[in-house]
């Protein structure tokens, strides 16, 4: 019969440490909800910042302009009024003036004059519609002359004019298509449309056009973002292209930069571009990098993610990058954002927008609430992560044998032989992880483990006789120990692509044995001893390298040395051994693993 008793208190700590290796922002605050009311957001949003730092946001599907400090907090919005000054089809992209005047992407109706129809004739085409810095309505500016028809009639389509008269209505062009739109310090406006940039002076007069693709472009651009420099020059991010392009206050086509790839200075896909008040300029891309942290903490019930290897979870890090650029297209510097590893809807998260101070707003599709990360330039970094676990264990054994057949069962006297085992543990695991950047991590860990056990054995018995004499065998067992490890890691990640995932990882350690076993008789009349002493110790180092996909080169290099002393004295208090071991050996192993 057997009886197990274990109690186990652990205590663990995960604190959040910092430490800078490159430029990188962090989280500042959010604001914002799903909902039609204050700082409430439909689907469809579009961001401008003006130069105090306050933040203006289209809500395109609730009809409305809505502006917020940069903190957050909301200033007032722009819907349409019942005098009918305005009115809001499909308002978009959105920009603010250096005077804090506010420009959005809409539709317009303008009448063609001049046709004899029988009807109005309508042209309806893009406009610009401009606000004061108080959101009063200013005036709306078609981006071309709409006076006059310029599709074929052939293309209206019948509708009701103001007075719900028939009327004509040909619109220019798919009505769904995205524009872009930027402002300079002097109030021209321009408006991407496709290939087209136009131009529109400070009063609404369409000034000037001309096509994106133009000698030295070099193949077709697909327009994403753009913005304006204080010099007046226009950057165009061309998504499929890779690149940014730069043209003169005349719309001459100067230079580009950026090619295809995840290194400083290339791109995949850039989406988002903005000028800084400093000079330089920020472009995002879609390149995003995931690192995984092996976690020696133990699951919690209420951890959010549901990856574990074993007892201990598996975080993940998501990384993206925005790159800094000189307005030659000199590249000048990676500034990671790293979101939260325990937040995995963070990994969903959309940019929106850059401030003129570099500050990066995302926005969470499914809350619909913003976020803002501002850059630092501290030595703290939150992709320093410090991870501290203790525990105590105390495991209890009582073990009893008894013989149900002999004569003492039936009398209900003590089992033939009684056991109790009695083992304290206490564990400390110290993990210090440092990402130098999106591809490199140095780790530094230490785990120590104390172990104290006690084992006391009650035979029961008739006394073990020999020709010595009679020696009663009860013994305690008493067992100290001492393990610690340190150890240094290295990872490199070669491939960040979830299909072709590669990395690199060295690592080296050291770690110390320390054995005290003693075992002893509890009889006084029984002198027997037996004690032994360990102190080993090994060392170790290797790596392993992914040659693709399926193929992972492993290898490893240990040395183990050390040495054991023991003594046994007899029930009779004679010296019956002594011995001495030592052991000096290095092993080394190279393999490969392989995935069918």
């Amino acid at each position: 019969m057997a009886n197990l008793n274990k109690l186990t208190l652990c205590l663990l700590f995960l604190i959040p440490m910092h430490l800078n290796a490159a430029p990188e922002f962090k989280f500042v605050n959010e604001f914002g909800e799903k909902g039609e009311g204050e700082a409430q957001f439909a689907a469809t949003v579009f961001m401008a910042f003006g130069t105090d730092g306050a933040v203006y946001i289209t809500d395109t599907d609730n009809f409305r302009i809505q502006k917020f400090n940069e903190n957050g907090t909301f200033l007032f919005d722009i819907q349409m009024q019942a005098d009918g000054a305005f009115r809001f089809i499909n308002p978009t992209a959105i920009t603010v003036g250096t005077d804090s005047s506010i420009y959005v992407m809409d539709w317009m109706f303008a009448e063609v004059s001049g046709l004899n129809v029988g009807a109005k004739v309508f042209n309806y085409g893009p406009c610009v519609h401009k606000f004061d810095a108080q959101g009063a309505f200013v005036a709306s500016y078609p981006i071309q002359d709409f006076s006059q028809r310029i599709a074929p009639l052939e293309t209206a389509a019948p509708g009701l004019d103001a007075e719900g008269n028939y009327a004509l209505i040909i619109p220019q062009g798919d009505t769904k298509r995205e524009f872009l739109l930027t402002v300079d310090t002097t109030g021209n406006l321009y408006v991407c449309d496709g290939g087209t940039i136009y131009r529109l002076n400070r009063e609404g007069k369409p000034v000037a056009q001309y096509a994106l693709a133009q000698p030295g472009t070099g193949r077709l651009v697909h327009p994403v973002d753009m913005t304006i420099d204080k010099h007046g020059n226009l950057y165009v991010v061309d998504e499929k292209g890779h690149r940014v392009l730069k043209y003169s206050t005349d719309g001459e086509f100067l230079s580009t930069f950026g090619e295809y790839g995840d290194s400083g200075g290339q791109f995949i896909a850039p989406f988002r571009i903005a000028a800084l008040a400093d000079g330089t300029l920020l472009v995002a891309d879609t390149a995003k990098y995931l690192k995984d942290f092996a976690s020696t903490l133990p699951k919690r019930l209420d951890d959010p993610t549901r990856r574990y290897d074993g007892d201990a979870q598996l975080f993940r890090y998501r990384l993206r990058r925005i790159q800094r650029f000189t307005t030659d297209g000199a590249y000048t510097q990676k500034l990671l954002v790293p979101f939260r590893r325990e937040v995995e809807t963070e990994g969903a998260l959309h940019l929106k927008g850059i401030d003129s101070t570099g500050n990066l707003y995302y926005l969470d599709p499914t809350e619909l609430v913003f976020k803002k990360y501002t850059p630092t330039t501290t030595l703290i970094s939150s992709m320093f992560q410090t991870e501290l676990k203790l525990r105590y264990t105390r495991d209890l054994h009582d073990i009893e044998i008894d013989n149900q057949d002999d004569l003492d069962a039936d009398l209900h006297t003590k089992s033939d032989f009684d056991e109790q085992i009695i083992q304290d543990t206490a564990y400390a695991n110290l993990v210090f992880s440092y990402d130098l950047n999106e591809s490199l991590r140095l780790a530094l860990s230490n785990r120590l483990t104390f172990v104290h056990s006690t084992d006391t054995s009650y035979y029961r018995a008739r006394e073990f006789e020999d020709f010595r004499g009679s020696f009663n065998q009860d013994d305690r067992a008493t067992e100290n120990s001492w393990d610690d490890r340190i150890q240094i890691d290295f990872t490199w990640i070669r491939d960040h692509s979830l299909y072709n995932y590669r990395e690199a990882r060295a690592y080296v350690y050291f770690n110390v044995i320390r054995l005290d076993f003693m075992s002893e008789a509890l009889s006084p009349a029984n002198a027997r001893l037996f004690d032994f002493y360990a102190d080993l110790s090994d060392w170790g180092a290797g790596f392993h390298y992914d040659l693709g996909r399926n193929f992972r080169l492993n290898f490893g290099i240990t040395h183990f040395f050390g040495e054991n002393r023991y003594t046994y004295i007899d029930e009779t208090s004679v010296l019956y051994a002594t011995g001495f071991q030592e052991s000096d050996f290095t092993r080394a192993v190279l393999f490969i693993n392989g995935i069918f």
